[in-house]
């Protein structure tokens, strides 16, 4: 059971949002399995490796990568699942200050945008655009921040107006 009904509304709509980016990870796998190739590839010639020799590794690495693809899509909803338990304790606590929930979900969205993006803009501020024009090119950086988005509304939806999940939220224990 969980604590707080907003962290249970933070944990419903990051298992729907992780669910979305499942099923867009889906249409992309053969995208997903390009992008990790170059990736290798480039990362294997900035270490100092041969053409040849980098493009024997990448060969023998998506070899079996290949064999774990099929797992790609379970991976959004367990890290939207986790995300959304850490972000909902995050949500209860400014619930409580600012009294009103949707400032709160909105600032909680903010946190998971700035999650998803800062990682992203470090990187591209270490190595170079080419790591962000390679992740736009295979994967595209809109499917990247719609996550956070859905997250966003649907934590705002949840928290502020009333409906079905209000009775999951405010029910009580039935065992002590």
């Amino acid at each position: 059971m969980v604590e707080s009904k907003y962290v249970l509304y933070s944990l419903l709509a990051g298992v729907i949002a992780g669910a979305l980016s499942s099923i867009m990870m889906l249409f992309k796998l053969n995208a997903i399995e390009e992008f990790v190739r170059e990736f290798m590839y480039q990362q294997l010639l900035l270490s100092g490796l041969s053409e040849e020799g980098a493009s024997e590794v990448v060969k023998m690495a998506i070899d079996g990568v290949r064999a774990f693809l099929w797992l790609a899509p379970i991976g959004p909803i367990i890290n939207m699942l986790f995300l959304g338990a850490l972000l909902g304790v995050l949500l209860d606590f400014l619930v409580k200050k600012l009294r009103r929930p949707y400032y709160p979900s909105i600032l909680t969205g903010l946190v998971l945008i700035a999650l998803q993006v800062v990682p992203i803009m470090v990187i591209n501020w270490m190595y170079g655009s080419w790591f962000t024009e390679l992740l736009d090119r295979y994967i595209g950086l809109p499917f990247i921040i719609a996550v956070p988005i859905v997250y966003t509304i649907l934590l705002t939806i949840f928290s502020s107006i009333k409906g079905p999940w209000t009775k999951w939220g405010e029910a009580k224990p039935k065992i002590y």
